[in-house]
């Protein structure tokens, strides 16, 4: 399935060389990976080097890369190695998968970086 990829996005100065982690989480504080869905700030766009221009989404329609085996509809947050795993109880979540994808592949969904929400129980419901 295809998907048209719209999203708000902005730029920042890449606090290290991010040229291999497209479509993985970073922060905003430091323009570095992210390590969790508490700290992530949106989602890598291109391939910056250290000190480069990076691109950051922010919320919208948007590739990512899986961390994990993830089904359509499942929740998402960030894992230490930035990127989307299915989330669960305990986690912040910061999108929605709109397709399923195999770890280590690149997918599709929804996020929304802003204000995640924090998922207290395995039977959160938003």
């Amino acid at each position: 399935m295809a998907f048209k990829l719209e999203y708000l996005g902005h730029t920042l100065e890449a606090g290290a060389d991010l040229s291999s982690l497209q479509y993985s989480a970073v922060s905003l504080d430091d323009g570095a990976r992210s390590i969790n869905g508490a700290e992530a700030g949106g989602i890598l766009q291109n391939k910056p080097k250290n000190n480069e221009f990076a691109e950051i989404g922010i919320v919208g329609i948007m590739k990512f890369r899986a961390g994990g085996s993830i089904t359509k509809d499942d929740w998402l947050t960030v894992d230490s190695n930035s990127s989307m795993i299915k989330a669960g109880s305990g986690y912040h979540l910061v999108g929605k998968a709109l397709m399923t994808v195999t770890s280590g592949s690149v997918g599709t969904g929804k996020f929304n970086f802003i204000n995640p929400p924090y998922a207290f129980s395995s039977s959160f419901v938003l």
